[in-house]
C-alpha cells in the first residue's frame, strides 16, 4: 500500500473539489445565460404626472380691456349692467332695465354721468339697446355656438361699483340657440351684463337671473336698432344703494372738490328759441373764465358756446343754449372760473 504524506493529501482533495466546482459552473452557465436571453428585465412603471390645473377662462389683460365698455345703467328706481358694442356709443343691457321707465342715466367708469336715448327694446328676447356718446373701447362680440354644459364663463359688471364684483366665474349648464342656463352668483345689479369667453369675447346677456340670451340672437335687433332715431330720456336720479368705488362720502378732507359735469336739464333744447339749461356737477367756481361749450358727437363743425353762464352754487350753474344752432347731438365741456377743464361726455341734444 502507497502512503501519501498528510501534506500532498490535502492538496490532492483541494485540487478535486475546485475541480467539481468548476465542472458544476461549466454545467450551469448555458442554462443561466439561455433564461436571460429569453427573460428581458421588465420595463419599470412610469412615474404618475400630476395633470395641469385648467386655464383661466379669461387672463387679467383680457378682463381689465374687456371692462372699459362695461358699465352702470341707472332707470327709476333701481341700477343693472349696460356694455357697449359699437363706436357709435350704443350699449346692450336687460329690456326690464328699460321698458317702462320715464328716466335713465348711465355712470361711465370713471364716475361721469349720461343721458341716455332709447334706440329700442325687445321684450321678447328680453333685451334693450341704449345710446350716449362716451370714450371707450365696445367690447368683442364672440359665438356661443359651441358652448357645452359645464363649461366655465365669466359675468362682468362696471368696476367703478362697490357692491357689486366685476368679474363673477359661472358655468353654463344648459346651452340652447335660444337661452343659456347659467349657475352664477350674479346679484341685481348684474342685470344686463355680459356672459364672456375665452379671449372676454361676449357670448350672451344676463337677462335675469340664471339665464342669458345668446349674442347672436341679439344681432338683429341691434343692426335694426342702429338705424333708428330713439327716444332721449331725462337723467334718472342716483339711487341711494349705488355705492361709486373711489367715492367717500363721510370724507372730512379740505381739498377742494374734483371738477365734473354730471348732468344737464333738460336734456334737449328747441333751434327755434334760446332755452336756459341747468347743469349740475362739483367743484365750479364764478369768475370771468366762466364758459360752457357745446361741441358736436358726428362733426368737427358747429361747436358753440353758451350764452350768460352763471354760477348759482359750487354744484349748479345755468346757462343759455342761443337758437339757430345746428340740430344735433352735443357733448358739453366746462371751463370754470378759474380756468381749470372739464371735459363730459353727457349728452345734450338741440332738436328741429
Amino acid at each position: 500500500m502507497i502512503r501519501i504524506p498528510k501534506g500532498r493529501l490535502d492538496q490532492v482533495l483541494a485540487a478535486l473539489v475546485i475541480a467539481l466546482v468548476l465542472m458544476s459552473l461549466a454545467a450551469l452557465i448555458p442554462a443561466v445565460a439561455q433564461r436571460l436571453a429569453v427573460s428581458p428585465a421588465a420595463t419599470p412603471e412610469p412615474t404618475p404626472s400630476r395633470p395641469a390645473p385648467p386655464a383661466a377662462v379669461i387672463s387679467p389683460d383680457e378682463r381689465d380691456r374687456a371692462l372699459e365698455g362695461v358699465m352702470t345703467i341707472v332707470d327709476d328706481h333701481t341700477f343693472g349692467t349696460a356694455f357697449l358694442v359699437d363706436a357709435k356709443g350704443d350699449f346692450v343691457t336687460a329690456a326690464s332695465l328699460v321698458s317702462g321707465t320715464a328716466s335713465l342715466r348711465l355712470v361711465d367708469n370713471t364716475g361721469g354721468m349720461h343721458t341716455l336715448r332709447v334706440m329700442g327694446i325687445d321684450a321678447a328676447q328680453g333685451i334693450a339697446m341704449v345710446r350716449t356718446p362716451v370714450y371707450a373701447t365696445p367690447m368683442v362680440i364672440g359665438n356661443p355656438g359651441g358652448l357645452l354644459p359645464n363649461d366655465p364663463v365669466v359675468l362682468l359688471a362696471s368696476p367703478k361699483i362697490e357692491n357689486v364684483e366685476p368679474a363673477t366665474p359661472g358655468v353654463v349648464i344648459d346651452p340652447t340657440e335660444t337661452r343659456l342656463a347659467l349657475r352664477v352668483g350674479d346679484v341685481p345689479g348684474n342685470l344686463g351684463g355680459p356672459i364672456v369667453g375665452p379671449g372676454a369675447s361676449v357670448l350672451g346677456v344676463l337677462i335675469r337671473t340664471g339665464t342669458a340670451l345668446p349674442i347672436n340672437q341679439a344681432a338683429g335687433d341691434i343692426a335694426q336698432w342702429r338705424d333708428q332715431p330713439g327716444t332721449l330720456l331725462p337723467l334718472a336720479p342716483m339711487p341711494a344703494n349705488l355705492v361709486l368705488r373711489g367715492s367717500d362720502s363721510g370724507s372730512t378732507s379740505s381739498a377742494a372738490p374734483t371738477l365734473t359735469v354730471q348732468s344737464i336739464s333738460p336734456s334737449r333744447a328747441s333751434a327755434a328759441k334760446d332755452t336756459v339749461v341747468t347743469i349740475q356737477g362739483s367743484g365750479f367756481i364764478g369768475g370771468g373764465a366762466l364758459r360752457v361749450r357745446f361741441i358736436p358727437v358726428a362733426s368737427q363743425a358747429g361747436t358753440f358756446d353758451g350764452l350768460g353762464a352763471a354760477l348759482v352754487s359750487p354744484s349748479t350753474l345755468t346757462v343759455k343754449v342761443p337758437a339757430g344752432r345746428t340740430v344735433g347731438d352735443y357733448s358739453i365741456q366746462l371751463i370754470n372760473g378759474d380756468g381749470s377743464v372739464a371735459a363730459s361726455a353727457v349728452a345734450f341734444s338741440v332738436t328741429s
